[in-house]
């Protein structure tokens, strides 16, 4: 098995301090809306759909922009620095909307960085290993997620929300530093794009599309899974602690999970990840115990690192060898942007009917996600993986 080349470690690393950065504040963003600030559920289903469909709008931006300049590091630089000098807005925040202010600045940053950085990973990866690749770089992203909520789960006794939020602002720091004096890349001519259109992607990269925006319908923020946890009789402090296992098992399955998809299909690991959120939703729509909740949420690690790694190998496979930060960012902005209304939508029926309708309704749409995409009418065109 060959040695992965050394911008996806670099990239990996970046993604570790980033994570710990913004999973410092995270999970316990929704604790904060609603605990101190007054918010409701359907306020943290607006913060975090807005917060997600404004990334997808920038992921696009920052994929043209990286195949327009011929270059990635700039816009990943621009993308992994922003967040960290945000910092102070939601660590002074007095009302809901700066948190809703944060979020859209700071994820701002999350957009543009996106598309160029998987674009280095599936440049300088081969098709043998697309799915080694993203999964040691999902793993090292995630690994991050499990010490982020950890250090928040140890601090927040001590400094409280507001101090754990200012904390949050050293990893970021950390991260963009790491950018500046390792990671390497060959620039190449900045070129003039043609306008983007849908039809001169691959029949398979169109179906995908239309597969995922399917899915997106049914998928909500974490933040709600935390909710859920708190509903079922946690402490703040002990959702976020279960949220960091699911970070930990996360990073632990995505580089086993990516090996597995190089050696069976990277098709076949993205049903996987279809039919582990579907099965993890009606589960916590049915749960009535706190142990439920626990094993739920360490199983939607199963879906997490097999879908996450997965889908972006697959996207690798079926996108141009030429434009693929815009490829990637015309996928990513599309997911995003229906993130807002699945995410109002969860937030309202889980407030007005409840929270088991509401997972209800998500697992239906990955039912009929996973369905469309066995019944892909392009895959036997030109792709067999």
């Amino acid at each position: 098995m060959r040695k992965l080349p050394l911008e996806i470690y670099v990239l990996g690393v970046i993604s570790l301090f980033t994570d710990i950065a913004s999973e410092m504040v995270y999970p316990i963003l929704p604790l904060f809306l609603t605990s101190v600030l007054g918010a409701n559920t359907t306020t943290v289903g607006l913060v975090e759909g807005v917060a997600e469909a404004t990334a997808s709008l920038f992921k696009v931006v920052g994929g043209r922009l990286s195949d327009q300049m011929a270059a990635r590091k700039p816009l990943i630089l621009l993308g992994y620095g922003l967040p960290s000098l945000l910092r102070p807005m939601i660590a002074l925040a007095t009302a809901p909307w700066h948190a809703l202010a944060y979020r859209f600045l700071e994820r701002i940053g999350k957009g543009l960085r996106t598309a160029p950085r998987d674009a280095v990973i599936a440049e300088v990866s081969t098709n043998e290993n697309y799915g080694r690749a993203y999964g040691l770089h999902r793993a090292m992203d995630t690994l991050g997620a499990s010490v982020g909520p950890f250090l928040a789960f140890l601090l927040l006794p001590l400094v409280g929300f507001r101090g754990v939020f200012w904390l949050s602002a050293i990893p970021g720091m950390l991260a963009a530093l790491t950018i500046v004096f390792f990671l390497r890349e060959k620039r190449g001519v900045p070129k003039r794009l043609p306008p983007l259109r849908l039809s001169t992607f691959s029949p398979q990269y169109r179906w995908f599309l239309l597969v995922s925006g399917v899915f997106t319908l049914g998928l909500s923020s974490n933040a709600f899974l935390i909710l859920r946890l708190k509903s079922l009789g946690f402490s703040d402090a002990q959702s976020t602690l279960i949220y960091t296992f699911y970070n930990l098992l996360y990073a632990l399955l995505s580089y086993p999970l990516g090996s597995l998809g190089d050696r069976i299909g990277v098709h076949r690991l993205v049903l996987l990840g279809f039919g582990a959120y579907a099965l993890v939703y009606l589960g916590f729509g049915l749960s009535t115990r706190p142990w439920q909740g626990v094993l739920l949420f360490l199983l939607y690690a199963l879906y997490s690192a097999a879908f996450e790694g997965g889908s972006r190998a697959y996207l690798a496979k079926v996108i141009p060898a030429t434009d693929k930060a815009s490829a990637i960012g015309l996928y990513t902005t599309l997911v995003g942007l229906l993130l807002l209304p699945s995410s109002v939508l969860f937030g309202f029926l889980w407030q007005r009917f409840g929270p088991s309708l509401a997972f209800f309704s998500g697992a239906a749409w990955a039912a009929m996600a996973l369905s469309l995409f066995l019944l892909d009418p392009t895959r036997k065109q030109n792709y067999t993986s």
